[in-house]
């Protein structure tokens, strides 16, 4: 019997291979076939050992062993080079890391030689592992691994990527960098030009441009992002009728150059084999729901735009483009009053306005000309005054005719001027009248018609009534520009700042949970207890600051309750003369018999404390804090800006004799992260959440302060019919399912899987049993197949349908249902959710148990009670 030749392999698999995955099933093949390193079974028994620990692992991990820096690594660590697995795997690693050997190899042999441990975090390398470059990101980790001599025998390389992470950050905060900037700059052109360099650079992207539509619907651009630089260059571009028709339903549009459009998981089919095809990106610049413009980002190579690529530049283009058109209308507004009030002083007629008195408010050269007076003796003076100064044998103005006059009406007058000369005006004068149809003012407007004496009059109060609307037009434009102003900017800060807490308060969400359930661990010493609580003591404030920006912009989800002023500020006496010191009085003047108000106390306990901190910090040396209320009526309050509107409000004021402020630090003392205290002093969210406190529970804020003089805050609170309640407490550790014998049952529904899990995780820690749906349509199918869940906690934002809608499908099924709706940021109508209870991303272990077991116990009351009336019965 002939003997088979030996190729290094038995028939059994190698023991310290067996757990490897699929990797290990390599190690076992004919891949190392020519390996430096042989064949795994002739390997050193401390390379065995090693590898046997590392194939297993989850994390990514990758061995450069020996002087040539021969790669061995595990299955996690495998995506992370692309095409390059799996002949990467047992070959020396500059065969298959040459585009960064240059970077990689001092590292490498750094720690070969020195035998210290390298480590970074976010470390940039340049990869080609999809068939093109890219600059991706990692936490690394390089130690040396010492064999039984001493020696060095490789570099055991632990990494994790964060490149998603890194390129969401940075560009987030492009995203907030440029909503900060395009207000400052007044120039469209300028505006345009920042936005294709900014979105050119920070995406790569071989071209960017915007290109409007004319009246004929043709495409024409007026600059260029290319290669780095923005140049001038016009013309027209090609848009295709597919692309153009869904770009006119306000849909962004990826296709291949010159090609139809695809979707970014197939483009790479539709790339040239050569691989100089573009990707080409279309966004919709849309202006009175139609199509006037497309932004377009074009990709060289073999390129594929990730959904967070997408993201960021349709937010860029609706961001750009919509600071363009208001800096445009900023434009042709100044140019319109430049051009009102050039017409008024070089009209040829003479223009004069009084008010309702008859006394002149404005008047133009050419009216000072025709009547022969200088400009001095005609303003603040009196039609009556006016026709003293004229000779005797002028022609009387007719006073008590102007004053009384309802209707527009002309008439043609000779007066004699100083120098004897006689010049005949015609005087067109027009009443102007307020709403109530009383007079307001008078609006003249005079042409000398001397050359067509006995003809008639020159028109002299046409151009006038011009004049009044015109300063009326004006004031009501730029009152109306201060308010658009001031909402354009709070709604820009909850549309960025909502939509980035939404997707912050789902990372503290799991970091949260995970942090309390670590406390809950038995730990080994008293530094890992201590870095825990810093953990989550830094988290909270990351939470309390995403809620005070919520709370300035509005957004912020709030629980108001009845609340009796006086029990709460009392209960914060003690609390808040502790935060200001002793040489500070705190003085509380709180009537008792005020109304209950109606609020979110733990934001307003918070709102005064952030106030008499500010107080304490403007205070020198020695001062008081005076917090007052008082009960009010507003019968005529206007409901604009930070007024409140009419009502009953409990008006809270908080006094302190600090140091005050200016006219110009007091006019944007509110704005968001606006501060004047040292870096790390303050946040700049305090004035302005107490404000946004304030509007959005139907109130209203006023401060005043001036230097030297201290500082006042009035807070209008609305008032409630209703007593106040004592909300029963919820045992976070009890038992959930008292007198039961099996844990109660909790589905759980989030499509965020690190959110769904550490949730479900924290759920099991309390005892319930716990099922988990990745999405709506998957919790469903789990209910139609039999599943009875006790209580359902499910997001509220997912990509399929909210939380709410979902709550609704399952009830009918379960109409009994209990529900709990879990949400980080929510711009839906309180309607919309009403009817089930909320909890707020991030939460404590105590705030969802006491959520969980009050919806447990809602539903079990009314079951006891129909079980005690079948008993009755």
């Amino acid at each position: 019997m002939d003997t088979p030749p030996n190729t290094g392999f038995s028939a059994a698999p190698l023991r310290f291979l067996a757990n490897g995955g699929a990797v290990g099933d390599l190690l076992q093949s004919s891949l190392l076939d020519g390996s430096p390193l042989g064949l795994p079974s002739d390997w050193p028994d401390s390379l065995k050992a090693l590898m046997g620990t590392i194939l297993p692992v989850q994390a990514q991990i990758v061995l450069f062993w020996g002087p040539e820096f021969v790669a061995l690594y595990n299955d996690a660590y495998a995506p992370s080079i692309g095409e390059k697995h799996p002949r990467a795997l047992g070959r020396p690693a500059i065969e298959n890391w040459r585009e960064l050997w240059d970077d990689l190899e001092p590292l490498l042999r750094g720690v070969r030689e020195t035998g210290q441990t390298f480590a970074a975090k976010d470390r940039a390398f340049y990869i080609e592992r999809h068939g093109y470059g890219e600059t991706v990101y990692f936490d690394v980790s390089y130690s040396a691994v010492h064999q039984n001599d001493g020696s060095v025998g490789g570099v055991l390389c632990i990494v994790t990527e964060t490149t998603e992470r890194v390129h969401f950050e940075r560009r987030q905060a492009l995203l907030l960098e440029l909503g900060q900037a395009f207000p400052s700059i007044h120039d469209p052109e300028q505006i345009e030009a920042d936005l294709i360099r900014r979105i050119g650079g920070e995406l790569g992207a071989a071209r960017v441009h915007i290109a409007e539509a004319d009246e004929v619907g043709e495409f024409g651009l007026r600059r260029e992002y290319r290669q780095g630089e923005v140049t001038a260059r016009s013309g027209l571009i090609s848009v295709g009728d597919d692309t153009c028709s869904a770009l006119r339903q306000g849909a962004t549009v990826q296709a291949a150059a010159n090609a139809d459009p695809v979707l970014a998981n197939s483009y790479a089919g539709a790339l040239q084999p050569d691989g100089t095809a573009s990707l080409v990106v279309h966004v919709p610049l849309m202006r009175h729901d139609t199509l006037a413009g497309v932004f377009t980002v074009e990709f060289e190579g073999l390129r594929v735009c990730s959904p967070h690529d997408i993201h960021i530049i349709e937010e860029a283009a609706k961001l750009g483009w919509q600071w363009i058109n208001h800096m445009r209308s900023e434009a042709a507004l100044h140019a319109s009053s430049a051009q009102l009030a050039g017409m008024f002083e070089q009209a040829g007629a003479g223009i004069a306005l009084c008010d309702h008195r008859g006394v002149f408010q404005q008047v133009n050269d050419r009216y000072c000309e025709i009547m022969g007076l200088q400009r001095q003796a005609i303003a603040g003076r009196s039609i009556l005054e006016l026709q003293k100064d004229l000779p005797a044998n002028s022609q009387p103005m007719f006073y008590e005719t102007f004053l009384t006059a309802e209707a527009p009406f002309e008439l043609t007058q000779h007066h004699v001027l100083a120098d004897g000369s006689v010049v005949w005006v015609q005087t067109h004068v027009t009443p102007l009248l307020d709403a109530q149809q009383h007079l307001s003012g008078l609006l003249f407007v005079c042409v000398d018609i001397t050359a067509r004496v006995g003809a008639e009059h020159q028109l002299i109060e046409l151009n006038e009534s011009l004049e009044q609307r015109v300063a009326t037009m004006v004031a009501e434009r730029e009152a109306a520009i201060s308010l658009l102003h001031e909402s354009r900017k709070i709604e820009m800060v909850g549309q960025l700042g909502g939509g980035i807490a939404h997707d912050f308060n789902n990372l503290l969400t799991p970091i949260m949970t995970s942090l309390e359930l670590l406390r809950r661990q038995p730990v080994s010493n008293d530094r890992s207890h201590r870095l825990i609580d810093a953990a989550l003591q830094a988290a909270d404030r990351a939470r309390i600051l995403v809620g005070r920006l919520l709370t300035f912009a509005r957004r912020q989800t709030l629980k108001p309750q009845v609340v009796a002023l006086d029990s709460l500020v009392n209960d914060m006496r003690d609390l808040i003369q502790r935060s200001l010191g002793p040489t500070i009085e705190v003085i509380v003047e709180i009537p008792p018999g005020l109304p209950n108000i109606l609020i979110d106390p733990h934001q307003l306990e918070l709102g005064v404390l952030n106030l008499a901190v500010n107080a304490r910090d403007a205070i020198a040396e020695r001062g008081y804090l005076k917090i007052s209320a008082c009960s009010e009526v507003v019968a005529d309050g206007p409901g604009l800006g930070p007024a409140p509107g009419q009502g009953c409000y409990v008006r809270l004021t908080v006094t302190d004799n600090g140091s005050g402020m200016s006219e110009d630090i007091l006019q944007r003392c509110v704005e968001p992260f606006y501060s004047t205290k040292g870096v790390g002093k303050g946040t700049g969210l305090g004035l302005s959440m107490v404000q946004g406190l304030a509007l959005q529970s139907g109130g209203g804020f006023d401060i005043q302060s001036a230097p030297g003089l201290g500082t006042r805050v009035d807070i209008w609170l609305p008032i409630s019919s209703a007593d106040v309640q004592t909300p029963a407490g919820a045992d976070v550790d009890a038992d959930p399912a008292p007198g039961t014998d099996h844990p109660f049952h909790v589905l759980v529904v989030d499509d965020e899987e690190l959110v769904r899990y550490t949730v479900a995780l924290q759920l099991r820690d309390l005892g319930y049993r716990v099922t988990e749906a990745a999405s709506p349509s998957a919790a469903e199918q789990m209910v139609s197949a039999g599943l009875r869940p006790d209580v359902l906690v499910t997001d509220q934002l997912m990509a399929e349908k909210s939380g709410t809608q979902l709550a609704l499908s399952l009830r009918e099924v379960l109409p009994a249902l209990p529900v709990l709706i879990v949400t980080g940021y929510t711009s839906e109508s309180s309607k919309q959710i009403a009817g089930f209870e909320m909890l707020a991303k991030p939460f404590s272990r105590a705030d969802i148990a006491t959520k969980v077991a009050q919806a447990i116990s809602d539903r079990r009351v009314p079951a006891l009670i129909r079980e005690q009336a079948g008993h009755a019965s």
